[in-house]
């Protein structure tokens, strides 16, 4: 069996082509069913994020893969062979672990992309598209990538503006369970932070934004409740976290309407972080006591080191991932022994059956006699065929390749 890949990510292709490739999964069932119009094809599975698209084909041969794909997915051949990479055999083992746990992401060591690689395997067992190579092929790949996760640190540490500003208030205030958030902006950013606040288990959300039905809206997602712009400042003593990127041109949170809500909290602590340029935070703010106040360049300082010991973290777990893929390329040649020792096993047993039945014609012999020779018969040839059979596994499973005197002599143990 060759495993090979042929994908695209944000690296390698604009959105562009990107769109062409990308698979919605309620498209799966077709694209499965053209790819398999090619009768080259035996196994597949499809991975299809906003940042990647790949393919894991099955075959029983070397085959251009590019050909295949492109003619599956009607796309130009000169196209993809531009914008895409192809990897096969025990580069393609160690690319699929190496996207499951993160190490090829866009942003080093993201967790979402895992549950992404079980969702695409689970698809193709769905459509039918999964049978013995695969089967083992996403044990190997999902076991490795826990291992990765659990023996590396290439998830922790937060790598980005919004994560890390989440990572900030968890320091400083423990668990977010009994803590409230006011995020001021209803963007990009905005949205992210709130993202990473629900999945750290924040208390709740309020949104404020100029345009109040975008503050709803982001609300509505988070179960929160939103405010209207002109009115926030009357809320922000409920506020413990306030996180805010309005792309104001003049700070929106002045140091006299954080005054008085650190008197209407009885000088209750609270944390602001100001991922705007310029800043929504006035600078005076963060002299004010028990006032902790959080720039975009303080946070870029802790995702660049944090992005440092994630690098530092993912060689570690690339000489994991080559020690797997080695041990796993063995034992897949293991098996291509056993057609083979299944034969030999049918045709030992075979030649004592005939034996048996030549004894029996000539011999007259009851029922329960019969039933001990043959008992015997078959521990002769289990005896017989143990040392053919274990020399034959461990040296197809090593890759050896010998002469036929020296196969001879390894399969019957003729050595000793």
């Amino acid at each position: 069996m060759q495993l090979s890949i042929l994908g695209l990510n944000h690296n390698t292709a604009p959105i562009a082509v990107r769109e062409k490739l990308s698979v919605p999964e309620q498209e799966l069932a077709q694209a499965y069913k053209k790819l398999f119009a090619d009768s080259r094809v035996i196994e597949a599975t499809i991975l299809s994020t906003c940042n990647r698209v790949e393919y894991y084909i099955v075959t029983k041969e070397d085959v251009d893969i590019l050909d295949a794909i492109a003619t599956s997915c009607g796309i130009n051949e000169q196209t993809l062979r531009e914008h895409s990479y192809i990897h096969c055999g025990s580069n393609a083992l160690r690319h699929m672990v190496a996207v499951a746990s993160g190490i090829d992401s866009l942003v080093l060591g993201e967790p979402q992309i895992f549950g992404q690689v079980k969702d695409a395997f689970r698809f193709a067992r769905d459509h039918g598209s999964v049978h013995a190579y695969i089967n083992r092929l996403e044990q190997f790949v999902l076991r490795t990538t826990k291992k990765v996760r659990t023996d590396t640190g290439i998830s922790e540490n937060a790598v980005s503006v919004s994560y890390a500003a989440v990572d900030l208030a968890k320091k400083i205030f423990g668990s977010l369970a009994d803590k409230r958030a006011l995020i001021i902006g209803a963007g990009e950013m905005c949205e992210l932070a709130v993202e990473h606040l629900v999945g750290a288990g924040i208390g709740g959300i309020t949104v404020t934004n100029r345009t109040l039905s975008k503050a709803e809206d982001l609300a509505r997602q988070f179960a929160g409740k939103a405010v209207a712009f002109d009115k926030f400042a009357d809320s922000l003593h409920e506020a413990d976290i306030v996180i805010s990127s309005t792309g104001a041109p003049v700070a929106v949170v002045e140091s006299g309407m954080v005054k008085r809500a650190m008197t209407k909290r009885k000088r209750e602590p609270m944390f602001f972080i100001d991922i705007a340029v310029p800043r929504d935070i006035a600078e005076d703010v963060g002299k004010l006591d028990n006032v902790y106040v959080y720039d975009i360049d303080d946070l870029k300082q802790v995702v660049e080191a944090n992005r440092k010991e994630r690098e530092h973290e993912a060689t570690k777990a690339i000489e994991l991932i080559n020690g797997a893929v080695i041990r796993f390329e063995h034992e897949m040649d293991s098996l291509a022994a056993d057609p083979l020792i299944v034969a030999l096993r049918e045709q030992t047993l075979s030649v004592f059956e005939q034996e048996f039945q030549k004894y029996c014609a000539k011999n007259p012999v009851s029922e329960e006699e019969k039933e001990k020779l043959m008992a015997m018969c078959n521990a002769m040839a289990n005896k017989l065929l143990h040392a053919p059979v274990k020399s034959l596994k461990s040296y197809v499973g090593s890759g050896g390749s010998y002469s036929m005197a020296e196969a001879a002599r390894l399969l019957f143990n003729l050595e000793k």
